[in-house]
């Protein structure tokens, strides 16, 4: 592609100015008020992908040092600002993508674009990372894992559109190739641009990273990595004690937590009066083999002596503590039965004496956060995680209890059936009648939502204890202890509504 020499983006009048009337309204940017200094201290340019329009295109990505002069004390904090330099209004970019327009010296225009949505960019940066490309001064570089460096070459002929960034302070677009069908997540990979660059990668990030390179199939996986250097100064220190560092620019991972989610299917099936239990075993083994990865990576170890004393306490205040709260919504006889299963739970929570392991694990998942890639493949997003130093049961009650919120929402919505003897349209004529079965075999068939639920735990505490992970914690009082005040924390958030009564009591005594 024959263009003029290539030009910079910072070495044109105004850049500076339309970032900084930009920059404000992006949720990431450290100084939302007040007058901000940008000093530029790093970045990278891309070469352009064949095939755009615009030959006069430039793909940049600068890092700039962003001091608060208001605070002069403040640390400054290093950001990232992609951008497609064009010539022209573009849609490979898009109007949402628009960050302002510059009027250069020699009369010519140019439009500035956030590099994070314009295809130009994302297949560039893709193709950097794929072919494992660095840049002439040594100091960005493109990294592939996990089978990347044999995809498709990645070209302008692809779709994009926001997503919801995991990572903190970060904007992720989801990508996938245009001819690839809707449904194939396979195809799909999701470029995350972190907007507050760090030498030291985030626990989120090294977790993932890590569980990629140990092989792990229950996260969505790293697929590849674009590094870059910027100078960074010491607190307090000049620009004469700076020094060099390297940090992630990109990372490109597969589509996991866009795919679809299993609550929503869950929801689904529960409203059509179809089983889910197939998919809920599956689903606990997923959540186990997320363990297993995490203690082989990270380490686990069991609880000491005094470690398990003071879970087992706060195990039973937390369940004593709920049960005061609730107990007045029950009548007498449920009453009676629960305070009789309570009180045998806290004498076996004080006489426990098999310690848990302890390891790094979400801590709070919810049903939400597994997410069908194929056919049978399924993964667990990260977000919102994780904890350190943790009994795996917290996940699985955590799981199960955002289904049984679920259970409770749809069965507030369904209709109770009518009673066909007080229905004064059991007179109808034979036809109205045959008219009537018609319409209801395309009716959902009732559903008893406490056994659904029944066997949706049942199947998935199964694929759990049939995982690699530790399981005997699912098999402890904890776990039970932590179900029941769950439990009853539910029936009081529905004001005393529980198609869990008789069943999680059930359970509870078991």
């Amino acid at each position: 592609m024959t263009q003029r020499s290539r030009i910079r983006g910072e070495e044109q009048p105004g850049f500076l100015d339309i970032l900084a009337n930009w920059l404000p309204h992006q949720s990431w940017f450290p100084a939302p008020r007040g007058r901000r200094g940008l000093t530029r201290i790093g970045g990278l340019r891309l070469p352009t992908p064949e095939g755009d329009a615009d030959s006069q295109l430039f793909l940049e990505l600068h890092l700039f040092e962003v001091a608060n002069t208001e605070t002069p004390g403040g640390l400054p904090t290093a950001i990232s600002v992609p951008i497609a330099l064009r010539s022209r209004p573009s849609a490979l970019a898009g109007k949402a993508a628009f960050i302002g327009k510059l009027a250069a010296q020699d009369g010519n225009e140019w439009w500035v674009y956030d590099g994070a949505r314009d295809r130009a960019f994302l297949a560039a940066v893709l193709e950097m990372a794929r072919r494992q490309q660095g840049s002439r001064n040594g100091r960005s570089r493109g990294h592939a894992y996990a089978e990347f460096a044999e995809r498709d070459v990645f070209t302008l002929d692809l779709r994009r559109q926001p997503a919801e960034p995991i990572l903190p302070h970060s904007t992720r677009t989801l990508v996938q190739p245009s001819d690839a069908d809707e449904q194939d997540w396979q195809q799909k990979v999701t470029l995350d641009f972190p907007r507050r660059p760090a030498a030291r990668r985030g626990l989120l990030l090294e977790t993932v990273h890590t569980l990629t390179a140990a092989h792990s199939t229950a996260v969505s996986r790293v697929l590849g990595m674009v590094t870059g250097a910027w100078e960074e100064r010491p607190p307090g220190g000049d620009w004469s004690s700076a020094e060099w560092v390297t940090g992630d620019l990109v990372v490109i991972r597969e589509a996991g937590a866009e795919a679809p989610e299993a609550l929503t299917l869950a929801r689904e099936a529960l409203k059509a009066g179809n089983s889910f239990a197939e998919v809920a075993r599956h689903l606990g083994e997923l959540l186990g083999n997320f363990h297993a990865d995490l203690a082989g990576s990270f380490g686990a170890y069991p609880q000491t002596a005094d470690q398990l004393k003071s879970s087992a306490a706060d195990a039973q205040q937390e369940l004593l503590d709920q049960w005061r709260t609730v107990r007045q919504e029950f009548d007498e006889d449920e009453a009676a039965d629960l305070n009789e299963v309570i009180d045998l739970m806290s004498m076996q929570l004080r006489d426990a004496d098999e310690p848990l392991t302890l390891q790094r694990i979400h801590g709070g998942l919810s049903l939400s956060q597994f997410h069908q890639l194929g056919d049978g493949n399924w993964v667990v997003s990260e977000a919102g995680g994780f904890v350190e130093h943790a009994a795996g049961f917290r996940d699985v009650t955590t799981t199960l209890m955002s289904l049984a919120n679920t259970v409770m929402e749809v069965a507030s919505e369904t209709p109770t059936p009518k009673d066909p003897k007080s229905d004064p349209s059991s007179n109808q004529s034979d036809r109205e009648d045959a008219q009537r079965d018609e319409r209801s075999e395309e009716t959902p068939k009732p559903v008893n939502f406490g056994q659904w639920y029944e066997e949706f735990s049942a199947e998935f505490l199964k694929g759990y204890r049939g995982s690699d992970a530790d399981s005997r914690a699912v098999d402890s009082v904890f776990f039970r202890a932590a179900m029941l005040t769950e439990a009853l924390g539910l029936f009081s958030r529905w004001e005393g509504r529980w198609v869990f009564r008789p069943s999680m009591l059930l359970q509870a005594e078991n």
